[in-house]
């Protein structure tokens, strides 16, 4: 299944939740968790600025290869789950359940490439990225480590 198509049904499915089975889940929905996420830690700081949403957009063409037209739409579904969340939790989930603990600590170099973007790391997205370390399960010293590189 493609990005698009994924996103077009995600959009369509009531309340937004995917019509996969947990066991189902795709890259496509890894991917828009990676995004609601990035959006999170760039919002965090109460400024989605142009230099960290430009970053974002960079990782989502250049990191998980897609084109300009998915970058847009999945950047505008992202944003609307994020304006939507209650929790991070179902986000974090599928992390976990898509990864190994090595790409989660690479999801983790992406939040805080989102972070360092304006040269400034707030505390606020520091605390948004360490909760979500703690969601997904990365041990404090590879979070440290994340930080640094």
């Amino acid at each position: 299944m493609s990005i698009i198509s994924s996103l077009l049904d995600k959009i369509k499915t009531k309340g937004g939740k995917s019509s996969h089975k947990q066991s189902q889940i795709t890259h496509d929905d890894a991917v828009l968790a990676i995004c609601v996420l990035m959006i999170e830690v760039s919002k965090s700081d109460d400024t989605f600025d142009d230099i960290e949403k430009d970053k974002i957009l960079d990782t989502l063409e250049h990191k998980y290869n897609l084109s300009v037209d998915q970058v847009d739409s999945l950047l505008k579904l992202a944003d609307e789950k994020n304006e939507e969340m209650i929790s991070l939790y179902d986000w974090t989930k599928i992390i976990n359940d898509t990864f190994d603990y090595d790409e989660r600590v690479n999801v983790l170099r992406t939040l805080w490439d989102v972070a360092h973007a304006d040269n400034i790391i707030d505390k606020y997205e520091d605390y948004t990225i360490r909760k979500i370390a703690d969601l997904i399960y990365v041990k404090h010293s590879d979070f440290i480590r994340a930080k640094l590189d």
